[in-house]
């Protein structure tokens, strides 16, 4: 491949601290170079600074023409456009002017206008945010085809493996360069590390044996030069003995001493651990949350009519559906934020958590000291313990946070639920922005939740591992479906598809009216038989469908 211009020597610093030291790398023409790396490790900076041609970045013949486009902004481009950026927002279905965007909608209004004009070098930031599965399947072909070397930062590990030609990693400062896609790079990573790993255990023992050769001989030393001063007609052989042993202590520390600093291995670094506590008050079993005959439009179309379904307390529970269908909006019609047709029936006394996907919603002049600092000391240390937890150093607890990477806001957002014990959370997109480190242990930390779940992500990964039932937005349907993931794409399509789905809707509304009665009540009997019923009924369907 063609070197276009190589990083040599980039050293990046914000704020006062360095965050890329002495970087190094090639750019090659045509290349797919997926960035990745922790939050504020610098991955945003880099591609400013490869943007701006900044010191150390260094282009073989002329300068290429470069395209940027930035992570989350306020402004969105111009929605006339040319003809070739006009055709993506038709294949993307991006809704014409007027109407509220989803943040799927303003992504892929974004990479429209950025995809449409061929640079030779186009460097995009985090570009899978907010976008559906069909989305990223068009970005993952655009991206394949384009005429010229894409750079990117993403989390998102399966769009690495379908795209990427090289992955660089910033770590502690370093730039590590892997040829190949995600999973070759973890195979390559985990092979440097336990190189790096035996290669140090070696050099502990030579080090651990010489110095115990030292201790010896300075203790024989030691003893020599004590005999030296006592016994009479040997103190000149003593004197000597002692004398050729210390010539043997210096020479040998000194050969040490030489070996490391020419070639010195340090343990590999340890891996990010980082730890959230999500904790819930309320019990499972319960109602907590309802629908009847919801349905809700926007932008001079119908999202969504005629929506049924109960929540019950600890349901986990996945939002499924392309963008701009309505996902959001419901999260919304929960929290009493817009209007709707129908019902939403909510618990009594029901504490609720809501982590949107606008990371703009934070005061950017305020600091986390100013935000969460307290005069109670015991409150004010579980606050930097919980930062110390998520990955953040000390400058942070005085760092503004319009000064932060977009992963550090999110976390910061998420620190609102770990200081509180909800009942239910809705989490919009929660991955968006989060490095892989902080997605897996978010991923742990929400399968131990207590409370109730209710989670909108086009991570498939993330969304198999903890939602056990849908709500399925479908064709100006909402409805929900007792499943996985896994289990309703694997689904066949009979006939009967329409009548499971018409009986889940007729269970649900059994069951919301099933648990606001009493046992011993009069109707309760009649509503369990019902219920009863319409499940064997359901199951009967499914084994059909399943033949």
């Amino acid at each position: 491949m063609t070197i276009i211009g190589r990083l040599h020597g980039l050293t990046i610093q914000f704020d006062g601290r360095t965050i890329i030291e002495k970087a190094e790398a090639e750019i090659y023409r045509n290349a797919r170079i997926a960035i990745i790396g922790p939050n504020g490790a610098g991955k945003s900076s880099l591609l400013e600074a490869i943007a701006a041609g900044d010191l150390g970045v260094v282009w073989t013949g002329a300068a290429p023409e470069v395209r940027l486009m930035r992570q989350e902004t306020r402004q969105l481009p111009d929605e006339s456009g040319d003809l070739e950026s006009r055709k993506l927002r038709a294949q993307w279905h991006v809704p014409a002017a007027g109407g509220r965007l989803s943040g799927g909608e303003a992504m892929k209004l974004r990479l429209s206008e950025v995809l449409s004009e061929t640079a030779g070098l186009l460097l995009l930031d985090e570009p899978t945010n907010h976008l559906d599965g069909t989305s990223l399947d068009l970005l993952k072909e655009k991206i394949r085809s384009y005429r010229g070397t894409v750079m990117y930062v993403s989390h998102d590990r399966h769009f690495i493996d379908d795209t990427a030609t090289h992955v660089w990693e910033l770590e502690n400062r370093q730039l590590i360069v892997y040829e190949g896609n995600y999973t070759d790079s973890r195979r390559e990573r985990e092979h440097m590390r336990l190189t790096q790993q035996r290669k140090y255990e070696r050099q502990q023992a030579k080090i651990s044996r010489i110095e115990k050769q030292i201790s010896e001989l300075r203790s024989w030393s030691d003893k020599a030069h004590a005999e030296s001063t006592k016994q009479d007609g040997f103190k000149e052989h003593y004197r000597k003995k002692a004398k050729r042993m210390d010539v043997q202590i210096k020479s040998k520390k000194k050969r040490l001493e030489t070996e490391l600093a020419k070639e010195r291995t340090d343990a590999p670094a340890e891996e990010i651990a980082l730890d959230f506590d999500l904790l819930s008050g309320r019990k499972k079993g319960s109602r907590v949350l309802e629908l009847k005959r919801a349905g809700k439009d926007a932008g001079g179309r119908a999202l969504f009519r005629d929506a049924s379904f109960t929540v019950l307390a600890g349901e986990r529970i996945g939002l499924f559906g392309p963008n701009g269908s309505g996902k959001t909006t419901l999260f919304e019609m929960i929290l009493g934020r817009t209007d709707f047709s129908g019902q939403v029936w909510k618990t009594e006394g029901m504490s609720v958590g809501y982590l949107s996907q606008d990371i703009f919603d934070l005061p950017e002049e305020q600091t986390p000291s100013g935000l969460y600092g307290t005069s109670d000391f015991k409150t004010t240390g579980t606050v930097r313990t919980l930062m110390d937890h998520l990955g953040f150093e000390q400058t942070h607890w005085q760092q503004q946070i319009g000064e932060m990477s977009m992963g550090e806001r999110v976390k910061l957002k998420l620190m609102e639920f770990m200081l509180a014990e909800c009942d239910v959370l809705l989490l919009d997109e929660p991955t968006n922005h989060l490095d892989l480190p902080s997605r897996e242990q978010l991923e742990t930390a929400l399968s131990t939740f207590p409370g109730t779940l209710l989670v909108a992500t086009h991570d498939r990964y993330f969304m198999e591992r903890l939602a056990d039932k849908l709500l399925i937005f479908e064709n100006g349907r909402l409805f929900k479906f007792d499943g996985s993931l896994a289990d309703w794409r694997n689904r066949k399509e009979p006939e009967q598809l329409p009548d499971i789905l018409m009986l889940e809707t007729e269970r649900q509304a059994v069951l919301g009216k099933l648990s606001a009665l009493p046992a011993g009540h009069a109707d309760y009997r009649k509503l369990d038989e019902q219920f009863n019923e319409l499940t064997a009924r359901i199951q009967e369907l499914k084994q059909q469908q399943n033949r």
